[in-house]
């Protein structure tokens, strides 16, 4: 392989991995009872995709794929790790990977569906959401710069939460059909 090749397919996987590294040691925390067990699971996993990363194919789901890698170091962990009394079973772990896998999707597609409707919320409202869920100041400063109360703006903010999820669960439900 040529270096222009590695490079980017170094690159690639940077970007894959940083997209989505909190959701797999999310997925790894959702099947060892231990955060310091899951973190060493996260970073064995972390080499393991690396090493493997030439063997994802472009276009493939990314996070599907290093789940599974996850869940076989899972696996590995659990049967070496013989000195905690208490572990699960084989039949729970693959119960537990499953189901957090279709959470994982779930999630994915919800996000999907609120990035869709926050495209629909008019300059005013978005404001309003980037600077009760952003960096972007405080709800105290925005009435101030716009001469409206705060409670004004929080009964808005709370007219936008309803609005957006109804708009997520339309979107979801017409994606089902």
């Amino acid at each position: 392989m040529s270096e222009v090749q590695s490079g980017s397919q170094y690159e690639e996987f940077l970007r894959q991995f940083t997209r989505e590294r909190e959701r797999v040691y999310a997925y790894i925390y959702a099947l060892v009872p231990h955060q310091p067990d899951a973190e060493d699971i996260f970073q064995r996993c972390s080499l393991v995709l690396w090493r493997k990363f030439s063997d994802f194919r472009c276009g493939e789901n990314f996070l599907a794929w290093a789940c599974g890698v996850a869940h076989f170091e899972v696996r590995n962990y659990l049967r070496t790790a013989g000195r905690d009394r208490l572990q699960f079973d084989e039949d729970l772990i693959q119960q537990l990977a499953t189901r957090r896998l279709e959470s994982l999707s779930v999630y994915e597609q919800r996000l999907a569906a609120l990035r869709a409707c926050l495209k629909g919320l008019n300059l005013e409202q978005r404001q309003l959401i980037e600077v009760a869920y952003g960096n972007e100041g405080t709800i105290k400063r925005l009435a101030e710069a716009t001469g409206y109360a705060v409670q004004t703006l929080y009964n808005r903010l709370n007219r936008l939460r309803r609005q957006l999820l109804e708009c997520v669960e339309r979107r979801l439900s017409v994606e089902e059909s």
